[in-house]
């Protein structure tokens, strides 16, 4: 169910021991010169959506919260159209909606964090660590492991399309596929079509501390090679995270605890000081 079209008795009849509450995390953040600024909002919310379709042959309830927008997005510093928090206050924030979800009842929270950029994880992982200190309750943001992990099934579909899924970073194929599947008006076509491919080896980038698009290469915001989407390969995308989501939930849900990122992540983000950034 969408919260805001609960009422607080309906809400109220919730067993909240076996319901999932789920909160879309996004960006308002330039996503080149063919997407839209909500691009990270609109994917957020459809994969909530999808995922939680999976839950009834489970026997369980989902709550999904509005999709909360201005999530730091450093990594698009020196490009026009970005509207953030700063990494504390973010954090911060979803601390404290985590919190009223707790203090009405609810015991599972999962965040949807589509976010490459370093200081929007550790923001979300910091206000999950904190939230999973109080008593009997399970808070996750599953979806970075799922961005980061190798991913054979999409990388088989990029590669059919000439694709190497190592390069598609940001406003890319799959970004542009999926907007292009949701709703084709969103996406400026006659620009997506004549985009060039911008392709940069990240793992050097980030070695020479190049941590923004910019920084990193890219002229006009994107990293990929976005004129080859197709609704086809953006349904897959969709339905390839939600899964991802579905899955994660389940297995914390069960009282597993989820792998840990992979390890050049992991080290990236001990550099992170969300007080600083």
């Amino acid at each position: 169910m969408n919260l805001l079209d609960l009422t607080s008795n309906e809400l109220a009849e919730f067993n909240k021991d076996n319901t999932f509450v789920i909160v879309p995390l996004g960006s308002v953040e330039q996503h080149g010169p063919h997407l839209p600024l909500g691009t990270k909002c609109f994917l957020a919310e459809t994969i909530a959506f999808e995922a939680a379709k999976k839950l009834k042959p489970e026997n369980i309830d989902y709550v999904i919260a509005p999709v909360v927008p201005f999530m730091p997005c450093n990594t698009s510093a020196g490009f026009n159209g970005c509207f953030f928090t700063s990494a504390r206050t973010f954090s911060d924030m979803i601390y404290d909606i985590g919190c009223s979800f707790y203090d009405q009842g609810f015991r599972r929270l999962f965040f949807v964090n589509m976010s490459i950029s370093p200081e929007a994880i550790k923001a979300v992982q910091t206000a999950v660590d904190d939230l999973n200190k109080l008593n009997n309750y399970i808070v996750a943001d599953p979806m970075p492991l799922w961005t980061f992990s190798k991913n054979d099934k999409l990388e088989s579909i990029l590669k059919k399309a000439g694709i190497e899924a190592s390069n598609e970073i940001h406003g890319d194929i799959k970004e542009t596929s999926a907007l292009l599947h949701l709703d084709k008006q969103l996406l400026r076509s006659d620009l997506a079509n004549k985009l060039p491919p911008c392709i940069i080896n990240k793992t050097w980038e980030v070695l020479k501390g190049h941590f923004s698009y910019k920084e990193m290469g890219s002229e006009l915001g994107y990293l990929g090679s976005p004129a080859k989407a197709t609704p086809e390969i953006g349904r897959f995308y969709i339905e390839n995270a939600a899964q991802g989501l579905y899955s994660s939930m389940m297995f914390l849900h069960q009282g597993n605890t989820l792998p840990e990122l992979p390890l050049q992540i992991r080290m990236l983000l001990k550099m992170v000081d969300i007080d600083e950034m």
